[in-house]
């Protein structure tokens, strides 16, 4: 009964210390791709990115992931049966996918143009990977394909 708050905490600890390190990480990559005034004046939406980042994107594309798997198994399965012969390649749009999502939040959220949200997205997403890798306690799901 004394250690059942044991892994909410350790989840909630992980949750911070992600959304904060991805927000510096945004925050720095907004500063140096498109100005220090408009790192500074959306700081709020940058970190409110971020933990959108860490706490729903990856739960969202999980599921994505088992939707186009069951769609690619249908596939397959077609395949199988006219020669025998057939993989399951679907599930491997999920990270394009997932880029995609961020880099419309990226966007709208920044209010930047296309060009530079796509860096940005970019470096998110490259550091999401390495975070998501340090502090595994952020898979609550199971669902993490991004």
């Amino acid at each position: 009964m004394l250690f059942q708050l044991e892994s909410s905490l350790i989840f909630i600890l992980g949750l911070i210390i992600g959304t904060i390190l991805l927000g510096l990480i945004i925050y720095i990559v907004v500063i140096l791709i498109e100005s220090k005034h408009k790192a500074s004046d959306k700081v709020l939406m940058i970190f409110l990115l971020a933990l959108i980042a860490i706490l729903i994107l990856p739960p969202v594309l999980g599921a994505i992931g088992q939707v186009l798997g069951a769609i690619g198994n249908v596939f397959a399965g077609l395949r199988s049966a006219i020669d025998g012969g057939g993989d399951n390649y679907v599930t491997q749009l999920v990270p394009i996918i997932g880029f995609l999502i961020l880099l419309i939040l990226t966007k709208f959220f920044i209010d930047i143009r296309w060009e530079t949200a796509v860096w940005i997205s970019l470096v998110t997403l490259f550091f999401l990977y390495i975070l998501l890798s340090l502090i595994p306690e952020l898979d609550f799901f199971g669902l993490y394909v991004v």
